[in-house]
C-alpha cells in the first residue's frame, strides 16, 4: 500500500458474482484484487494493482483473456507462447561455475547419458587455472551444450556502477572466447542482482541478453515473460531462472524433491519456459551434496519427473532458451485488413518453431501466417 504501480489501488469490494480474488485481513474482507465482468458483447478482466498480475504465474490468465475468452461473441487477439511449437513445456538448465569448472563433468556425462543438453555459465576468475579449460573446449564443441558468461569476478551487483559493469561483462566475454574460440552471447547476473545500469552495460557490451532471478527483486526479473526490457535496445533480452537444486535445499522429510516438483508443474500448467541450476563443487563447498552420486541422482529423478509430468517435453540448452525467447520478442502479430498476421524477425531465426494461442487452439506461428 505504498503508492508504488506494485501496490494494491484501491479498498474496492466488486460484487461476489465478478469477484475472482480478495484480500482477506484476520479472517474478514478487505478488498478484491481481481474481478471479471461480462455484459452481452463485452467481457473486462480487473486488478486492484496498476501492474497486475505481470510479475507472477497468474499472468497466465490474461494471457487466456485476451486469446480465447468468449471468442464466440468478443474480440480475441492471438498471443506467442513461451512453449516450442510442438511441445507442452519447456525446460532449461545450467550450472553456475563460481569456484570450479572441470568437476561439472560427472554431471555433464549423466546428461549426455540421458540426452539432455547441459549449459555452464563461467566466472573468468576460474580460468586462471587451465585444468579449467579443457571442458570447456570439449563443451563448445558439443551442439548439445551451451557457454555463457558468469562476469569476471563474480562482484556483487556487477561492481556497483555502469563502468564496473561494463568491465566485468567485457572481460568475461573475451577471457572465454580466447579459450573457446565461439561467440558468447549471454551472461547469467552474480548473486542473481540484475540492476538496469549492469543490463545497460552488457548491451553495450555487446551480449544479446542475460539471465538473472527474483531474489533481489530486481524488476526487469520479476516479469513472468521473457523477452525484451524496457529501456534497452531490441533484441537484448532478459529471463528469470530462480530454481535452485542444491543438496541443501531437498526437504529433509517426505519427498525431497516436492518443492521442484512444484515449481515445475506452476510453470506447466502457465505455459513457462522453466529454468533451473545448480553449482559445479569445489574444494570449499559441495552447496548440501553429501557426493557427486547423490546429486547426480536428484537430477536424474527430477528429469525423470518433468519428462513424465509433460507428454512432450523440449529441454534445451540456455542458448536455444535465450535464441528463442530473442526471437519471439522481435516477432510482431499485427492487424492487417481484418485479419491477424505473424511478421517474425530475419534478424533473430528462432532454433524451434513458434506456437501462437487464439480462440482456444494452438496454431504454428510461421512468418506471414494469417488468421481470420
Amino acid at each position: 500500500a505504498d503508492g508504488s504501480i506494485w501496490a494494491t489501488s484501491a479498498p474496492i469490494d466488486a460484487p461476489q458474482d465478478c469477484r475472482l480474488a480478495s484480500v482477506d485481513i484476520d479472517d474478514e474482507r478487505g478488498f478484491t484484487y481481481a474481478a471479471l465482468w461480462e455484459r452481452d458483447a463485452a467481457s473486462v478482466l480487473w486488478f486492484n494493482r496498476p501492474v497486475g498480475p505481470i510479475d507472477s504465474f497468474e499472468w497466465r490468465l490474461v494471457e487466456n483473456f485476451v486469446s480465447s475468452h468468449r471468442s464466440d461473441r468478443t474480440a480475441c487477439q492471438p498471443v506467442l507462447t513461451e512453449i516450442p511449437w510442438g511441445h507442452d513445456a519447456a525446460i532449461t538448465s545450467r550450472l553456475d561455475c563460481d569456484e570450479d569448472v572441470e568437476s561439472a563433468r560427472p554431471l555433464w556425462n549423466a546428461y549426455r547419458r540421458l540426452g539432455v543438453p547441459f549449459s555452464l555459465a563461467v566466472h573468468t576468475s576460474n580460468l586462471g587455472n587451465e585444468a579449467n579449460h579443457r571442458i570447456l573446449r570439449e563443451l563448445a564443441a558439443d551442439p548439445r551444450a551451451a557457454i555463457l558468461s558468469h562476469t569476471a569476478t563474480h562482484a556483487p551487483n556487477w561492481g556497483g556502477s555502469l563502468e564496473a559493469a561494463l568491465v566485468e561483462g567485457s572481460e568475461s566475454m573475451r577471457l572465454i572466447e580466447e579459450v573457446i574460440r565461439k561467440p558468447v552471447r549471454y551472461a547469467v547476473s552474480p548473486f542473481h542482482q540484475s540492476p538496469p545500469y549492469a543490463l545497460a552495460a552488457l548491451s553495450d557490451a555487446g551480449y544479446a541478453g542475460c539471465i538473472g532471478g527474483i531474489i533481489r527483486n530486481d524488476p526487469e526479473f520479476l516479469i513472468a515473460r521473457g523477452g525484451g526490457l524496457a529501456g534497452l535496445p531490441a533484441g537484448f533480452i532478459g529471463h528469470s531462472q530462480q530454481t535452485m537444486l542444491h543438496g541443501d535445499c531437498m526437504l529433509a522429510s517426505g519427498d525431497p524433491l516436492a518443492v521442484f516438483k512444484q515449481a515445475f508443474d506452476l510453470a506447466f500448467d502457465s505455459h513457462t519456459l522453466f529454468g533451473y541450476l545448480d553449482h559445479p563443487f569445489s574444494e570449499r563447498y559441495q552447496y548440501g551434496w553429501p557426493d557427486e552420486d547423490a546429486r547426480i541422482e536428484a537430477h536424474q529423478q527430477f528429469i525423470a519427473y518433468m519428462q513424465a509430468r509433460a507428454r512432450k517435453p523440449l529441454f534445451m540448452h540456455e542458448d536455444d532458451a535465450m535464441d528463442f525467447l530473442r526471437a519471439k520478442s522481435l516477432a510482431n502479430v499485427i492487424a492487417d485488413d481484418g485479419a491477424w498476421r505473424v511478421q517474425l524477425s530475419a534478424a533473430a531465426p528462432a532454433p524451434y518453431g513458434m506456437t501462437l494461442e487464439w480462440q482456444g487452439e494452438s496454431v504454428q506461428a510461421l512468418n506471414g501466417t494469417r488468421l481470420t
